[in-house]
């Protein structure tokens, strides 16, 4: 488990800031992998660059109780 994946676990983080790079290679691995429970995420804003990456800023979306 990773230091990230620990805090998400630990309910410490309340917001993510995500950049998607449409043409870097990476390690496969995922912050969210290994996680107990889902995550309710809503995107808050997006921003899209010159370059093709694109910045995604998520809060923790609320749970609605019935």
């Amino acid at each position: 488990m990773s230091f990230v994946q620990s805090l998400i676990r630990q309910d410490l983080v309340d917001e993510f800031h995500l950049f998607v790079n449409p043409i870097a290679l990476g390690s496969g691995r995922s912050v969210f992998s290994g996680l107990d429970n889902l995550l309710r995420l809503k995107l808050k804003k997006s921003i899209g660059f010159n370059s093709g990456r694109v910045l995604l800023h998520y809060d923790l979306a609320e749970l609605r109780v019935a």
